[in-house]
């Protein structure tokens, strides 16, 4: 990866919100017909909305898990294919997710500016790409899920204890000794299934945030 791309993934780590990262087109035709630098000039209309990723994506699927690499929740992969009679541009927004959102196709004639139509076919695609995914979602997210990961870990582990506490209650020699063995097995039994309850819970959460915003 360049370094200019390096550095542009980096800064959208921290940037999130409904940004879209714009791959390099692809070219296809008569490369000195495509024109595509269009489509950055494009991009570059939109100011801070658009992230150039410095390089073409081989595919939509590729842009989405660069999208996903960058912390961003939507990228625009495209192809500039040059003919004698103009420039073809072809433009698919696609989330992080790997789901096709949408996509234009526009002919530019010979002579004419790209820009500005390649722009429009930007915005259009970012107004019906729906309603980006809330910045809060991916922390709470995974929030949840190490949070019932953990909780499982320790419901397993308390679990383990309650069985060598009933070992000993079993192998008690005294009252005294059995009373607190049986103690000590019935506390560690009820916090291990409050812990695997809790884990559950929150895994189910989580998944269940994920999948609904």
């Amino acid at each position: 990866m360049p370094l200019t791309t390096a550095l542009l993934v980096s800064l959208a780590l921290g940037a999130g919100g409904d940004r879209l990262l714009l791959c390099r087109p692809k070219l296809a035709g008569d490369p000195a017909l495509a024109r595509p630098e269009a489509i950055l000039e494009a991009g570059r209309t939109l100011g801070r909305d658009v992230l150039d990723y410095g390089v073409p994506c081989e595919s939509p699927a590729e842009a989405a898990r660069a999208a996903g690499r960058a912390g961003l929740e939507r990228a625009v992969s495209s192809v500039a294919a040059g003919a004698p009679d103009g420039s073809r541009y072809t433009l698919i927004l696609t989330s992080a997710a790997e789901e096709e959102l949408g996509w234009r196709t526009l002919q530019v004639p010979t002579g004419a500016d790209p820009v500005a139509p390649v722009a429009a076919a930007l915005r259009a695609l970012q107004r019906s790409g729906g309603t980006p995914r809330p910045a809060w979602v991916k922390p709470v997210t995974w929030t949840l899920w190490i949070g019932g990961a953990v909780s499982l870990a320790a419901g397993l582990v308390l679990g383990l204890q309650a069985r060598d506490y009933a070992r000993k209650a079993d192998a008690a020699t005294t009252p005294e000794a059995w009373v607190a063995a049986d103690d000590a097995w019935r506390s560690h039994r009820t916090s291990s299934a409050v812990a695997y309850g809790v884990g559950a819970a929150a895994i189910a959460g989580g998944t269940a945030i994920r999948f609904t915003f």
